[in-house]
């Protein structure tokens, strides 16, 4: 699949990880019309992103599976993995409110992740068209999450993998059915925005009907 063929309507759009990058510049473009699950993640394990879906989810981030591996972002978070998935909280916890908050946030946390699972696995079922969006992936590890999608969305969807290169925009090709592979820069700066801009030109969000 290429770029031209991912363009179209979506009723439901998502972001694979591996970071806040994909959300954010959803975000930016229009095309964030809710949280996912993992926006605010590290999701750097492709084997565990594979997992999460074809768990459905499943006890993700459990506080039987979670640790506390210490803080990011100059000691103001605590990073919290998800033994199990192999992902990362970075954003949930405050390290200055130490082990006792991290204890009394848990709960909100856990309904919070609950609220955007529930979200994922009700568009999964019921829309026609999902658009999900994954930083880093090579086209083997491509090939796998769009099998996981495959059993998991009831309906049509397209996977965007964006690899970082140079500062231009590549097209891959990718021999896959649903998966458009891009290489391009990542950098916050207006020569990276107008090439994603290309990227997201003619990709709409269209709510679905009540």
């Amino acid at each position: 699949m290429n770029l031209a063929q991912l363009k179209g309507d979506y009723d439901g759009i998502f972001s694979l990880g591996s970071n806040c990058y994909p959300a954010q510049r959803l975000e930016r473009y229009g095309l964030r019309p809710y949280s996912g699950v993992i926006d605010w993640m590290y999701s750097n394990s492709v084997a565990g992103l594979v997992k999460l879906l074809n768990h459905r989810f499943d006890s993700f981030m459990h506080p039987a599976n979670m640790v506390i591996e210490g803080t990011i972002f100059d000691g103001h978070n605590y990073s919290v993995r998800d033994c199990f998935y192999d992902m990362e909280s970075v954003h949930d916890f405050l390290a200055s409110e130490q082990q006792e908050g991290y204890v009394r946030r848990l709960p909100e946390f856990r309904q919070k992740m609950q609220r955007r699972v529930d979200r994922l696995l009700l568009k999964a079922e019921h829309c026609q068209k999902l658009l999900f969006v994954r930083l880093n992936a090579s086209f083997v590890e491509a090939s796998v999450i769009e099998g996981a999608l495959s059993q998991l969305v009831k309906h049509d969807f397209r996977l965007l993998v964006v690899n970082p290169g140079p500062r231009a925009l590549q097209d891959l090709n990718w021999p896959l059915p649903y998966t458009c592979g891009l290489q391009l820069p990542i950098e916050w700066d207006p020569d990276s925005d107008f090439i994603w801009s290309e990227v997201f030109r003619d990709i709409r969000y269209v709510a679905p009907p009540l």
